[in-house]
């Protein structure tokens, strides 16, 4: 662990210690807020601990939020592609 601490940067190091500040703060957060609610879905009613509840709505945010990011990334590598394809077209006309 040691060799591992030594070979980060100190931005790393930061990164690295402001994580497990925001991880203690969570698991805090969750402790403290660990009270159940009734959740009305369509067609059911559900107790669930507002955390999990919480943290659940936050996968799901990040799960879309990374879909229409692939989508996105997706669309840009395709145009690059043909923009790689049209230069290689185009230096293959030079040397002609």
């Amino acid at each position: 662990m040691q060799e591992f601490w030594q070979g980060l940067t100190t931005a790393q190091k930061t990164k690295y210690i402001i994580s497990m500040i925001a991880v203690i703060l969570g698991l805090i957060f969750a402790i403290i807020n660990w009270k159940t609610i009734e959740v009305h879905l369509l067609v059911t009613r559900v107790n669930i601990p507002i955390t999990l509840l919480i943290f659940m709505c936050m996968g799901a945010g990040y799960g879309l939020a990374t879909l229409f990011d692939y989508r996105k990334y997706k669309a840009k590598n395709k145009e690059i592609t043909s923009l790689k394809a049209q230069l290689e077209m185009k230096n293959g006309e030079d040397e002609i």
